[in-house]
């Protein structure tokens, strides 16, 4: 029994090993190509039942879209969602700022190997990446202030589009394959990943809560009242101290800073328009890509592990009828 014991840790732990993201193989300061990332999710698609990869639209330049979705049951999606919430991550909209690219990989890794324990009431699905013409237009100078990535992908798509302005005008594939995916996945919680731009401050992980009044005041003040700050302490105790993400064009503190408003046009913005609950991560382009990539992947665990716990409250809030 102990030498199947020991056995046992080895194959896991090779497994492990062999399934490393580019990124982790890299310095800490490489973010993984768009082949490379394919690569990776299609293997780790076949070592493990609990994660399917699929294309699910299509880039203005013709390549996949895709989407990584992590199903512990042996029940179809479509089956194993009906009594769960679902949680929807979407990474590369500005591939310059790849974060969540990397931190999604490892984390649904970690989640198949059971290093990341497994949720029983969420499924977990992300957009792998979501601007694919501009992750393969990769350089080093588009974002020349950011501290790493060495080499990244550009913030315009195959048309040059920002398709964080698309949502509703809808002029890029790209919007329409999300707008199908998101009507697929229906989603209780949505994140999009993203690294600001600008203002220098000590934060290393910053956020936008979509505003609590377009989601009405039993789901909105549920969500910027508890959710939010529960996820927020927890991301403290792990020594990650955070703020609002706010607009600062020449601003003075005394005056105040005004919130973030995310529109329709923005991603957490179309998203609000079904009741999903939406936030943005904007870890900051000034400190280290290792450490940015940390903290995104640690507000996704919370959040798993908040509504792993809280699914039927927020269940029970989207579809509350006392809204006004």
């Amino acid at each position: 029994m102990k030498n199947l014991s020991i056995l046992f840790i080895l194959i896991s732990v090779f497994g492990y090993s062999q399934i490393q993201t580019p990124y982790e193989k890299g310095n800490g300061n490489q973010t993984t190509t768009f082949d490379e990332m394919r690569k990776f999710y299609q293997e780790l698609a076949k070592q493990y039942p609990s994660i399917s990869y699929e294309t699910k639209g299509e880039d203005d330049n013709g390549a996949p879209i895709d989407v990584v979705i992590f199903n512990p049951t042996k029940q179809s999606f479509e089956e194993a969602k009906k009594g769960k919430s679902v949680l929807f991550v979407n990474n590369g909209i500005h591939p310059g700022e790849p974060d969540g690219i990397d931190a999604t990989m490892m984390l649904m890794r970690d989640l198949a190997t059971g290093k990341v324990k497994a949720p029983k009431s969420i499924i977990f699905t992300a957009i792998a990446s979501y601007n694919i013409s501009g992750m393969m237009n990769r350089g080093s100078f588009s974002r020349a202030n950011q501290n790493g990535p060495e080499e990244y992908g550009f913030r315009g798509n195959a048309r040059n589009y920002d398709l964080n302005r698309d949502f509703i005008k809808t002029d890029s594939k790209n919007s329409r394959s999300f707008q199908q995916i998101f009507q697929w996945l229906k989603p209780d919680v949505f994140i999009d990943n993203h690294v600001s731009n600008g203002a220098d401050y000590q934060y290393t992980f910053t956020y936008i809560s979509t505003n609590k009044e377009r989601l009405g005041n039993v789901l909105g003040n549920y969500f910027n009242n508890e959710m939010q700050r529960t996820l927020l302490k927890n991301m403290e105790k792990k020594g990650v101290i955070s703020v609002p993400y706010v607009n600062i064009h020449g601003d003075v503190p005394d005056g105040g800073f005004p919130a973030f408003v995310d529109s329709p046009r923005y991603a957490t913005g179309y998203t609000t328009l079904f009741n999903s609950i939406g936030t943005v991560v904007e870890t900051h382009m000034l400190k280290p890509y290792k450490d940015r990539v940390k903290v995104t992947y640690d507000y996704m665990v919370d959040n798993i592990n908040y509504i792993d716990e809280n699914y039927k409250n927020i269940q029970r809030r989207r579809w509350s009828l006392g809204k006004s």
